[in-house]
């Protein structure tokens, strides 16, 4: 590229050191979202087997928790206890840490594939992908296990050309600790041996005879005792430092980890394309269908360009490239196409697959490093280009920007953006727009005098409770969302706003998609002896 390498190595860290003080100057926005309070005390609780000499095993009585490492929730009841914020928050900032760890190895990665210009490329559009930047922050197990991905993914790619002790060592921890958040992780090892495998069988088909067949087995055999083996070895005991579950039968406690997340017995409503299905019986299209709406229209251009440039980006490649490229893929699509087919309970739209995102951005950086480089010889051509790549970003910023602390919920305009899939597709899934929503609602009590003195507001929920009431003083009672209440306070998910009538007084949105609505019930409403029921959704204006 006509940019010297050092501009886009100074520019990246330019981003980084943006991101990281946007992160520490917004990680305060964003609420509580419907499992942090239990993943709270699944920390706390993981402390207390520590601290009490493995004795306490309390860990294993909170839901299907224990099926989790604990790697993210110990560490943040740790350092909770030496900051001055409050428990959400500390989460929330070490969240955001690990989104940035994750940017940085994305980074890396697209440095290690391309050069310097394709890291900044691939960092750049990490960043300004909503699903990514979004669930940076609250989002527990789904970025960690990202970040820990990207990572281990970019040294298997250096143990390719270089698998010296050093390498392998820092694999290993980097497996070891996502294996750590989420046992899944050990998919990877088999997309770590396929490319190793392939490379050794490309002699067969210049050359076969017995003699290439056993050279190339002998090949294989070392390769996985010299170096998967001592790997996978020195992570599952990484693994089980941060998962007290796991030390209980090192052996097979994992592997019924595993199992149960095969068949994952969550069975939810779930929205796709304006139709309710059950999480245990969604159509093929489901994973396909959200990625399609929730990428940026940038991103699915350049991954749909990647696919067109693969043939003259493969064939210059060395064959340790070769085999990082091919390990990339495989842990882009294999997850997806696995999904697409087996149909396995999924919700919360696609969360469960954000550690594509990084991969993803990486080989879509590899594509607009390649447009720009054949457009090199018309400066016309590449002016353009840089234009349409810059604005692009620039919306993408602009989009961010408006859905803060919302960014999660985006939809891009193939599907008419968030405004267009409202009503189609999940929005506020994780229900932190509770946190603006109690916020307003003390402020509307409060403009009209406040709460006479003795008595108490009751609210009745519909949703996720702790995401309200931790932000309600303690004249602030919530209730069961059809029992007496001044108050009706209820996420737009599963339409639960028009389960109870009243008068709507406040309107949390977002790119005029309605996340959460609070219902004045002190007019007749209080009392509700109905049967909550889903009434018909309601027009897109305000109130």
């Amino acid at each position: 590229m006509l940019i010297p390498d050092k501009t886009f190595r100074i520019a990246a860290y330019g981003v980084f050191v943006v991101l990281a003080l946007i992160a520490v100057r917004t990680f305060l926005d964003y609420g509580i979202t419907w499992d942090e309070e239990l993943q709270s005390q699944y920390g706390l609780a993981i402390a207390d087997y520590y601290k009490s000499g493995f004795k306490d095993t309390g860990f294993d009585q909170l839901f299907n928790l224990y099926l989790y490492g604990g790697l993210f929730d110990a560490l943040a009841s740790i350092i909770d206890s030496y900051t001055p914020f409050f428990i959400y928050d500390t989460r929330h900032l070490l969240n955001a840490f690990f989104g940035l760890l994750g940017l940085w190895g994305t980074w890396k990665l697209g440095r290690f594939m391309g050069g310097d210009a394709v890291g900044f490329l691939a960092l750049v559009l990490c960043a300004l992908v909503p699903s990514y930047y979004g669930h940076m922050f609250n989002n527990p197990k789904d970025i960690p296990f990202a970040a820990g991905i990207v990572w281990t993914i970019y040294y298997m790619s250096r143990s390719y050309e270089n698998p010296k002790l050093p390498t392998l060592i820092k694999l290993a921890i980097i497996l070891g600790l996502t294996l750590g958040v989420r046992v899944g992780g050990v998919m990877v090892f088999a997309f770590w041996l396929a490319p190793m495998g392939l490379v050794a069988l490309l002699p067969l088909v210049r050359n076969r005879n017995s003699k290439t067949w056993r050279a190339v087995a002998s090949d294989i055999f070392s390769r996985s005792w010299r170096i998967v083996l001592p790997v996978a070895l020195l992570a599952h005991a990484i693994m089980l430092v941060f998962w007290p579950w796991a030390q209980q039968n090192p052996l097979s406690n994992p592997l019924r980890a595993l199992s149960e997340f095969s068949n994952f017995p969550q069975d939810v409503e779930v929205l796709l394309d304006g139709t309710i299905y059950r999480s245990t019986e969604l159509p093929w299209t489901y994973v396909p269908s959200y990625f399609a709406i929730q990428l940026p229209e940038i991103l699915i251009l350049l991954l749909i360009s990647f696919v067109l440039f693969l043939p003259q980006l493969w064939r210059p490649m060395a064959i340790s490239r070769k085999q990082s490229l091919s390990l990339i893929l495989l842990m882009i699509f294999v997850p997806v196409l696995y999904a697409t087919i087996r149909h396995p309970a999924l919700y919360d739209a696609v969360r469960h697959f954000l550690f594509v995102i990084p991969l993803a951005c990486v080989i879509a950086a590899m594509a607009a490093y390649e447009l720009f480089m054949l457009a090199t010889s018309r400066c016309a051509t590449r002016v353009a280009l840089v234009i349409i790549f810059v604005a692009s970003l620039a919306m993408q910023v602009f989009v961010i920007a408006k859905l803060h602390p919302y960014e999660y919920i985006y939809a891009n305009q193939f599907i008419g953006g968030v405004r267009g899939a409202y009503g189609k597709y999940e929005a506020d899934y994780w229900g932190s727009s509770f946190k603006e929503a109690a916020t307003k609602l003390q402020a509307f009590v409060a403009a009209e005098g406040g709460i006479p003195a003795g008595q108490i507001y009751k609210v009745a929920i519909c949703g996720p409770r702790s995401s309200a009431t931790i932000y309600l003083p303690p004249n602030f009672r919530p209730v069961v969302a059809n029992e007496p209440a001044e108050f009706f306070l209820s996420t737009t998910r599963w339409q639960c706003q028009n389960m109870r009538p009243g008068d709507e007084i406040i309107r949390v949105e977002r790119l005029g998609a309605p996340l959460s609505i609070v219902k004045d019930l002190r007019n007749g409403y209080a009392y509700y002896e109905g049967n909550l029921k889903r009434l018909q959704m309601p027009p897109l204006t305000n109130p």
